[in-house]
């Protein structure tokens, strides 16, 4: 979503030499209104109905602002305000009590990155743009599972001991230790339940904790992220919190009673993030559902009648219906984008339809050949369509359809890192075979399903799972598809060639 106009910040400034610097760096890409005190930019700020997308606080003496009434009024008021401190130095001390008081979310020391500077003030309009800050009394929501703090230290001691004793003094959230930045992925990997919050060391063997909170940010975005260290690191702090959006920098040595206030704030801040996250989600996919019903009735019209002819049976409705049963990634703004602004949506019909119609010129071809239909024969052709040398595509002549059948089912279990050998094959009666995998098949993505983009392995896949419904149908046989989490599970059956009804 582009900003049409451009971003409006108040300025705070001590003096004047600053202010003309600032401006004749930042005039022509942002509307600035600069104040010389508190109260004139409090006034401002009281007059106008909506915020502007950024405050700047240009001051040499960082620590004064500990106290700064404009910055009070700020939090209190507009909570979603961006409040950036320039200075040419700031202590340690005095970014860690600005942080936890948060009366900043930025911080910077001269000489100033310009373009970064800029990047944040344009990412705050953005978000403003689309509606993505959410009041707080609008996204308190409990959450279903006890939270979960995560210490990660290299002092294994030291963590067990404190988080023995935070469980000791409150019962609502749970605490987790590891030793390294390594075992604490593993945790979060593996653990149930919800990761609230992660405090970490800075200085640890093998992956630092900035690199540890940093790689949290795309993977975890609603775990709010807290860094340690128990030396004076400046830098560090104000490159974390710049570039990471750590939620607060605790200085070292712990101490219980302190982190049990830090934690209970940062848990309601992942409760708040977790509540717009998933607003934002349900307004996306509320989004998508629209795009989904006009590409499903595109593909019903333009395939509808060769598939079902084909197959001899309502084979594409059936296909729908099973993609329907497979959930795969949220939609999200990537998705939306492209499917809205390029030709992703008339492309896919497209070639997707083109494919498909191949494939059904093929298996027209194959059906005036006999197809016996018997373990021996299947195994026999699963194994052929394995072959290195085996011609699989569009365009390669088949000797019958339960050739194709095999053909697609191996495209499949191909795609999923498995071969034929995964398949069971059982004889139910005289007159049935059953074919059932062992292992789900994995499906990251369909023709229903959120899309940023077409690719040949894509594609293919698609057309295999369609084809193997077709050549099922058009043998006599059932297809069940069972869905899972970006997987299936599938169980065919075949009338054997000696069966009434082969």
């Amino acid at each position: 979503m582009a900003i049409t106009e451009e971003p409006q910040i108040f300025l705070r400034y001590d003096n004047k030499r600053a202010l003309t610097a600032f401006e004749e760096e930042f005039d022509n890409n942002l509307k600035i209104d600069a104040f010389e005190s508190d109260q004139a930019a409090i006034a401002a700020l009281k007059e106008r109905s909506v915020p502007p997308h950024a405050l700047f606080i240009l001051t040499n003496q960082p620590s004064s602002q500990s106290n700064s009434s404009l910055l009070t009024h700020a939090r209190d008021t507009h909570p979603g305000l961006l409040k950036i401190l320039i200075s040419d130095s700031v202590p340690l001390d005095v970014l860690v009590s600005l942080l936890e008081k948060r009366l900043i979310d930025r911080c910077f020391e001269q000489p100033l990155d310009p373009d970064l500077v800029r990047s944040h003030v344009l990412t705050s309009a953005l978000a403003r743009k689309s509606n993505e800050y959410v009041m707080p009394e609008a996204m308190s929501k409990d959450v279903s599972d006890v939270p979960t703090v995560l210490i990660v230290d290299d002092e294994p001691a030291a963590t067990k001991y404190l988080a023995r004793q935070l469980e000791r003094m409150q019962n609502n959230f749970r605490v987790l230790c590891a030793d390294s930045a390594e075992q604490a992925l593993e945790i979060i990997q593996s653990m149930p339940g919800t990761l609230a919050v992660i405090m970490t060391d800075q200085r640890m063997p093998g992956m630092q904790g900035k690199e540890l909170l940093d790689e949290l940010k795309q993977s975890h975005p609603a775990t709010v992220r807290i860094l340690t260290s128990a030396y004076g690191e400046v830098n560090v702090a104000i490159n974390a919190v710049n570039e990471g959006g750590i939620f607060r920098y605790q200085k070292k040595p712990w101490r219980a009673a302190e982190l049990m206030s830090l934690f209970q704030e940062a848990i309601a801040r992942h409760c708040a993030l977790a509540s717009a996250r998933e607003s934002r989600l349900s307004q996306l996919e509320h989004q998508f559902n629209g795009l989904r019903d006009q590409r499903r009735e595109l593909l019903l019209k333009n395939l509808s009648e060769a598939v079902d002819t084909a197959a001899g049976a309502s084979v594409m409705t059936l296909f729908l219906q099973a993609l329907d049963t497979i959930p795969c990634l949220f939609a999200n703004t990537s998705h939306l984008r492209a499917s809205l602004e390029t030709s992703l949506e008339n492309d896919l019909i497209q070639q997707f339809g083109e494919q498909v119609h191949r494939q059904l010129t093929r298996l027209q071809a194959a059906a005036s050949r006999h197809t016996e239909v018997d373990e021996a024969a299947i195994r026999a052709a699963l194994q052929r369509s394995e072959e290195p040398e085996y011609e699989h595509g569009n365009n390669a002549p088949a000797s019958s359809i339960l050739l194709m059948l095999c053909e697609a089912l191996t495209t499949l279990l191909t795609a999923s890192g498995l071969s034929w050998r995964s398949l069971n094959l059982n004889q139910t009666s005289e007159h049935s075979l059953i074919l059932s995998c062992e292992a789900p098949l994995k499906l990251y993505a369909h023709l229903l399903a959120p899309l940023t983009r077409l690719s040949r392995p894509f594609l293919d896949q698609q057309v295999a799972l369609l084809l193997l419904f077709v050549s099922t149908y058009r043998l006599g046989g059932e297809l069940q598809i069972r869905g899972a989490a970006q997987s299936y599970n599938l169980v065919l059956a075949l009338p054997l060639a000696n069966s009434p009804e082969a």
